[in-house]
């Protein structure tokens, strides 16, 4: 059993820290950015959006738990809602934790949660490169609906 529960300001502003640093790579492996201009790109694109921070409209960042170490967050969740559609903006199962299974449970809560809160079509986006986390959502019920395309004008 996993538990999605609200992250907290204090969390927040760590999970902003990861996120700035897990994003900038994703640009710069896959987009292929430079250092700093990835950086730049990956702040913009947290603090544009959560303007807020945990009390943005909109959006939901919940903390993943799990029953035996209830005091630890073992993963972070962020979805961006609109209407009766849910996008996963940022799904990141900390490594100490991967390969459990924990990721698939989250997966299921958040579905299951989703389904309360009367959405009813759930989407993310996969970076080409990450192999492990597109075949966890596939089989979790998944599919490719369309493929991101880009090209840098830099």
């Amino acid at each position: 059993m996993i538990t999605l529960r609200n992250m907290n300001e204090e969390e927040f502003k760590n999970y902003r820290s990861l996120f700035i640093h897990e994003y900038s790579q994703d640009l710069q492996n896959n987009r292929g950015y430079l250092s700093e201009k990835a950086r730049i790109k990956a702040i913009e694109s947290i603090d544009t959006v959560l303007t807020k921070g945990v009390v943005t409209p909109a959006n939901q960042l919940w903390c993943i738990q799990q029953p035996d170490e209830p005091e630890e967050v073992i993963g972070i969740l962020w979805l961006s809602i609109t209407g009766s559609s849910a996008w996963i903006s940022d799904f990141y199962i900390y490594p100490d934790w991967r390969g459990r299974g924990f990721g698939g449970l989250a997966l299921c809560e958040m579905k299951r949660l989703l389904k309360i809160m009367n959405i009813d079509e759930v989407g993310l986006r996969v970076a080409p490169n990450n192999a492990s986390a597109k075949a966890l959502y596939q089989k979790n019920g998944f599919h490719i609906t369309g493929i991101n395309m880009s090209q840098n004008l830099n």
